[in-house]
């Protein structure tokens, strides 16, 4: 349990003894899903006692269909952190090399690590050249014959996860480029439905290229208790992915419900519309309580609280009142909490709760300049 990177809250709950009212620590849609989600999951409730099927076909061809792909190129994978797995089985292990940055989601490195792979990390840098430059410099290393071995494989968030940015389709399209010949770029597009069209990749950009866009129903949709999530890329390496992989990992109710997410795509943009409209008024009332606010492409806000210290003060006194964020522990981020966009009445109930604890005696000796 102690290696989890991400405990879920129900693991805080039993650690802590405090009970999450608002759960805005690990970047959940706020709005639930659409309700024929719900009702579809009904309908297939039914169908329970059936394995699905593991080729996921239909599912496949919907997707295939939305973004203009062959079916083959597409798989089907319980959410994105099930699809790094395959990812690390198949393509790192001993002897090999992954990329990825120091301040970014760390699942990617969890089950990198796990594979015995070397891992290297970029440290964390603003603006998408430099965030770039810094991953193509460590994956080309060896190249010019300093003895180290060139990456295996390159992962990115985009948009990112902690700190919400995102770099845009030009910039990654810039790294595919850079990179050697034998590197896998694995871009991880949890956040895609909240970026805007132009500056999201397009399914053109992915399969002529050695690289994977990972893909998910959890976010702007509204399904991560579901676990369904997909990967875009050459079928080639796409049936690597497969070899060894396990079988019936989403489940009929878990492809029913993403079905029914795929009829409602209404609704997913009013999801991106409100998040927008959230994300503005987080950021201005954070602002204004002397808080820097990280420019967010995602569901969620990244606030910088002045030090650690102020940071693990605040999250402590939000969780004492029941609201749970994310105190971040990444190098550069440890004055920084993550919170969770949601309705407008969740949102006036944590600014209340922070500008109350901002107002107390706790940190009266602390404000920011």
């Amino acid at each position: 349990m102690a290696s989890n990177p991400f405990p879920s809250t129900e693991m805080v709950e039993r650690t802590t003894g405090r009970r999450a009212r608002e759960r805005l620590s690990t970047n959940e849609n706020e709005f639930g899903p659409t309700p024929q989600v719900i009702a579809a999951i009904a309908r297939a409730a039914a169908e329970a006692h059936r394995y699905p099927d593991c080729d996921h076909y239909n599912l496949r061809m919907r997707l295939a269909e939305r973004l203009a792909a062959p079916p083959e190129a597409i798989r089907i994978g319980s959410g994105i952190d099930g699809l790094l797995c395959e990812i690390s089985r198949t393509f790192l292990g001993p002897g090999r090399v992954a990329v990825a940055g120091e301040a970014t989601y760390p699942t990617f490195t969890y089950f990198a690590w796990a594979s015995s792979a070397e891992v290297r990390l970029a440290p964390l840098r603003a603006g998408a050249k430099a965030v770039t430059a810094a991953l193509a410099d460590l994956s080309a290393r060896g190249l010019a014959g300093d003895g180290d071995a060139p990456a295996d494989v390159v992962y990115l968030a985009e948009p990112d996860n902690p700190t919400g940015a995102a770099l845009g389709r030009a910039a990654v399209l810039d790294l595919a480029g850079s990179l050697p010949d034998a590197t896998l770029l694995v871009v991880d597009g949890a956040y895609t439905e909240y970026l805007g069209p132009r500056d999201a990749l397009a399914s053109s950009d992915v399969l002529g290229r050695r690289m994977l866009w990972l893909r998910t129903f959890s976010k702007a949709h509204g399904l991560a208790g579901m676990r369904v999530g997909y990967a875009l890329g050459h079928p080639d390496l796409l049936d690597r992915l497969a070899v060894g992989a396990e079988h019936y990992v989403v489940g009929r109710l878990a492809e029913a419900a993403a079905h029914a997410a795929l009829d409602d795509a209404g609704y997913t943009d009013e999801v991106a519309a409100w998040t927008a409209e959230g994300r503005q008024h987080y950021t201005a009332e954070f602002t204004a309580m002397g808080l820097d606010v990280l420019p967010s492409a995602t569901n969620f806000v990244t606030v910088r609280c002045g030090g650690p210290e102020v940071a693990a003060s605040l999250a402590d006194g939000l969780a004492q009142a029941g609201i749970l964020v994310r105190h971040l522990a990444a190098p550069g981020l440890t004055d920084c909490l993550r919170i969770t966009i949601g309705p407008a009445r969740q949102r006036a109930t944590v600014l209340a709760c922070v500008a109350s604890l901002l107002d107390s005696s706790t940190f009266s000796l602390r404000r920011l300049p």
